[in-house]
């Protein structure tokens, strides 16, 4: 069993991915899904940005993993098991697949068998499911599995497989062959490991300003929407209080807010908390968030009492039937 684990930032080409609504001759097929429409793509998407939504500042909120087995398990791997699976691997990594949206597709495509599980790295409570050390961790859980249900050991098929499931982006990006310039900046990060942490550092301020500036309506708003994200702003203004720069700081690396993006620099984010004033935006953002939050969880109890009404329709006859009702 091969779990080949990626971390993506938009559900919906995930969810079109997974469903393959265009290319239905892959035999695209729902196995089991929790806290998620399994209708369409779309539906499916809007499901998981919704809770998605009580962490903005979380730029890569999805967990795609692809589970494949050898092509000897075919008979074995039937879709009822492939769904224990995928919910005792979930476990594994310590997702809780009560508290966590999550859907598990299986794909014919190959002619080995495998399903890919998306996860949402938000739970339903609006914490964050951790990433850290997932790919590892991730290998742990199949060899688990293997032993569990009696498998055969990834390790004993060889590579043939992981070649036909496909290189992963980091390796199709390191067969490439490589410019002039990304060799210097590969040699600038080897060097200066400190100016590559600064750099990744304004990547996050970058990110987390993506969510939230647009939302604040002056520097003081923006400031306490980032402080929670482990950011800190710093304004220095002219004689006439007019801002003249602005700084942002994390993990001790500061960041221009023009080195962010001329967007963000202190004269366009003033401009931007004017417009953001005029259109009467709400004071705190927070709780638009939070009735995104609150919207989605009425609309999973609805799904949950319709399922339960189909389920009784369905055991009505049979109940009628063992009690010899007359029509």
């Amino acid at each position: 069993m091969i779990g080949k684990v990626k971390v993506n930032q938009s559900f919906g080409a995930m969810c079109q991915y997974v469903l393959q609504e265009k290319t239905p001759d892959k035999g695209a097929e729902v196995l089991a899904a929790h806290g998620v429409r399994t209708d369409s793509a779309a539906h499916m998407a809007t499901d998981f940005d919704a809770v998605r939504a009580m962490r903005p500042g979380l730029g890569k909120a999805v967990l795609h993993v692809a589970l494949a087995f050898p092509v000897e398990e075919k008979e074995k791997v039937t879709n009822e098991v492939m769904g224990r699976i995928a919910q005792d691997y979930l476990k594994g990594l310590k997702i809780d697949p009560e508290n966590t949206q999550w859907a598990v597709v299986r794909h014919q495509d190959k002619t080995h068998p495998h399903m890919h599980l998306v996860v949402n790295r938000v739970d339903l409570d609006g914490q964050t499911v951790s990433d850290q050390f997932i790919r590892s961790r991730s290998v742990d859980v199949c060899k688990r599995i293997e032993q569990e249900y009696g498998l055969i050991v990834a390790d004993q098929v060889g590579r043939k497989q992981a070649l036909e499931i496909g290189p992963t982006p980091a390796q199709v990006k390191a067969a490439k062959t490589k410019t002039p310039q990304e060799e210097q900046a590969a040699d600038w990060r080897r060097a200066r490991p400190d100016l590559a942490d600064w750099s990744r550092a304004r990547q996050d301020i970058g990110r987390a300003l993506s969510y939230t500036a647009g939302q604040a309506r002056s520097f003081d708003e923006l400031r306490e929407a980032l402080r929670p994200r482990g950011i800190e702003l710093e304004l220095t203004r002219r004689k006439d209080g007019s801002p003249a720069g602005v700084v942002f700081a994390q993990d001790g690396h500061r960041v221009k807010g023009s080195q962010v993006g001329r967007e963000y620099s202190a004269g366009n984010l003033e401009t931007g908390f004017a417009k953001a004033r005029e259109l009467g935006q709400a004071h705190d953002p927070a709780q638009g968030w939070q009735q995104v939050g609150q919207d989605y969880a009425l609309a999973k109890l609805a799904e949950s009492y319709a399922q339960a009404k189909q389920e009784q329709a369905r055991q009505q006859p049979k109940q009628d039937k063992s009690q010899g009702v007359k029509r």
